[in-house]
């Protein structure tokens, strides 16, 4: 069994000025790469059912899948979110703690964009969206001391809590930047499991606080997607 982690940032049209372009995927596209997936037989899982799986109490579908998105854009809730829902997808959305109902501040020299607010969050949350954290400033935790990381992780965690209602248990690293301290701390901060990059599939004995998400970038057609999964699909070994 191999679970599939897609990245997601933005599903929209590049804002004008923009440089970190492989962050958007067009809504077309997005619709197009949803439609396909559900051809190939993925069906979305949460990240707790995941977690059920390997304690032997979840049986996953054939296929597993679980759609991720970094930051807490509001394009999530207008563009991204009613394609999944029409489909019957699930998604788990990570959140920049302190700039919940601002901007993506953590990139100045990006255009500012804005992000979720609380009660966007709330309503999103009892439509069936997941949410986790994504630090509380987005720094890269593996390059900030272990105070200031292991800060980031739990006083994230304990503000959405407030918000959510319960704690999250996935963290995504920021920029991917992790090691095995910050590993550990996110354990120590109360996360079950917690999610990079790298562009792989997932077994069943990968670490659960190093687990591997395959990034959607505007030059992933439908057909450069089925061509990834099929290589990863056949790996004998993550």
């Amino acid at each position: 069994m191999k679970l599939t982690i897609l990245m997601y940032h933005k599903v929209a049209e590049p804002a004008a000025g923009a440089r970190h372009l492989g962050n958007y995927v067009t809504p077309a596209q997005f619709e197009q790469q949803l439609d396909a997936l559900l051809e190939w037989g993925y069906q979305t899982i949460s990240f707790e059912q995941w977690l059920a799986y390997r304690e032997g109490t979840f049986s996953p579908p054939r296929r597993p899948l679980i759609v991720t998105f970094d930051d807490g854009y509001q394009c999530f809730a207008t563009t991204a979110w009613p394609a999944l829902r029409t489909r019957g997808m699930g998604a788990t959305m990570y959140l920049v703690t302190s700039q919940i109902g601002g901007t993506n501040a953590w990139d100045s020299e990006e255009p500012q964009e804005r992000l979720l607010d609380a009660r966007r969050i709330r309503e999103l949350q009892h439509e069936g969206v997941r949410f986790g954290s994504h630090g509380l400033t987005h720094i890269p935790l593996a390059r900030a001391s272990e105070q200031d990381a292991m800060h980031e992780l739990a006083e994230s965690r304990t503000r959405l809590g407030e918000l959510l209602g319960a704690p999250p248990d996935v963290f995504a690293y920021p920029f991917s930047n992790q090691n095995r301290v910050v590993r550990e701390l996110a354990r120590e901060a109360g996360y079950r499991c917690a999610v990079r990059g790298k562009g792989r599939m997932n077994s069943p004995t990968t670490d659960l606080f190093g687990l591997r998400r395959i990034k959607v970038e505007p030059t992933t057609t439908v057909e450069s997607l089925e061509r990834t999964l099929a290589r990863e699909r056949r790996r004998w070994f993550l």
